[in-house]
């Protein structure tokens, strides 16, 4: 007994070394192939055996002879199923190789699935890009891209099939949902669809673009008043200036909220500016732009505090009083001057005095003196 099971395990020996020598190598072992192009694979093995191919396209019976290898090829690829097996006497081995059929799309292009009119800021939209014609559709990748008016491209999604095993062509519909803000206003969509065949297939793996697709964005105005939402002081008799500027699509419309008693502002066509000349304490409170436009309104208010410079008035009562001492002064001594020099002289102290032995007389009319 111990002698027949010997033997059997040597011959299992014997025929599965026999069956190893015999295993077919093919090369290369996997082709990528554009349909209609031409395709070859060479099937060896280490010794020689009756091999054959079997296939839809460049299939071939056993050998007469025995050969250490078989070249299978066709002149045009155009079974997308198509699987070439190498195969021995018996079919004691099989190989198959393994090929992919593929095929570029006929079109890329992008649309919106429900066509907005125009788009607006923060509102959803969906947009499609369309692959027609494509095989294999699992090896697809498609990317969806926007750049900007400044030029900087954005990668906004990369979607890819699922793995299906679906050989022929197909037409592929990727989705993506898109909520623009106002940077996105002029700027473009578009999509690519790029055939990722693996090291095999072509380098670097084809792409093909849509065209681009313009979009325009309507959002509501955002101000920016000079000299700004806040608080301010003013000095009265002044002039108050303030400007409302906007940022919107479609540009905005101006209005303005001021102080009851304020009086009617001087205002640009665009009433995007309001000047008020020589303004008054009572025309101090708010004063609050309004920027208005179809998606939306914005306000912007601004707290005018109108003060009093009352250095002007000091310095004027200042000068007043400087005035008024002086006159005062000139008064009082010009008065004690006259008092105290004026009221105190005699007219003979304002005679000349004669000497003391002068005599006067008179003769003929004359008067002599002697002495």
């Amino acid at each position: 007994m111990e002698i027949v099971i010997g033997l059997l395990l040597s011959s299992l020996s014997l025929y599965c070394d026999f069956t190893d020598a015999e295993c077919l190598v093919i090369s290369p072992a996997r082709l990528v192939v554009k349909y209609g192009d031409p395709a070859s694979s060479n099937c060896s093995s280490d010794t020689p055996v009756q091999m054959g191919w079997e296939a839809t396209q460049g299939g071939m019976g056993l050998t007469d002879k025995e050969v250490k290898s078989l070249n299978w090829s066709v002149d045009s690829v155009t079974d997308w199923n198509i699987k070439p097996t190498c195969f021995t006497e018996g079919g004691q081995c099989k190989k198959q190789l393994d090929i992919t059929v593929y095929k570029l799309p006929d079109s890329v292009s992008i649309s919106y699935r429900t066509y907005p009119d125009p788009m607006v800021e923060k509102h959803h939209y969906q947009l499609q890009c369309l692959v027609q014609n494509i095989a294999p559709i699992e090896r697809l990748r498609v990317t969806f891209y926007k750049v900007n008016t400044t030029g900087e491209q954005t990668e906004l999604d990369t979607q890819q099939k699922s793995k299906d095993n679906i050989k022929t062509p197909e037409n592929g519909a990727y989705t993506l949902d898109f909520t623009p803000s106002r940077d996105d206003d002029r700027a473009q969509l578009w999509c690519s669809a790029m055939l990722d065949l693996g090291p095999e297939g072509p380098q670097p793996p084809p792409v093909m673009e849509s065209d681009r697709l313009n979009i325009t964005v309507l959002y509501k105005p955002l101000i920016t008043m000079s000299p700004g939402c806040f608080s301010m002081r003013i000095t009265e008799g002044d002039t108050l200036s303030l400007n409302c500027s906007a940022n919107g699509n479609p540009a905005p419309s101006y209005g303005w909220l001021l102080p009851q008693s304020a009086p009617a502002p001087n205002t640009t066509e665009e009433r995007s500016v309001v000047t008020i000349t020589n303004i008054a304490k009572s025309h101090s409170g708010e004063y609050t732009c309004i920027a208005r436009n179809p998606p939306g309104n914005s306000t912007c208010t601004v707290n005018v505090e109108v003060t009093v410079d009352y250095l002007p008035i000091i310095a004027g009562l200042a000068a007043a009083a400087v005035v008024i001492l002086l006159v005062v002064s000139c008064f009082i001594y010009s008065s004690y001057y006259k008092h105290t020099r004026m009221g105190h002289y005699q007219l003979k102290d304002r005679l000349p005095r004669r000497h003391k032995n002068k005599q006067v007389v008179h003769h003929n009319g004359m008067d002599q003196s002697f002495m």
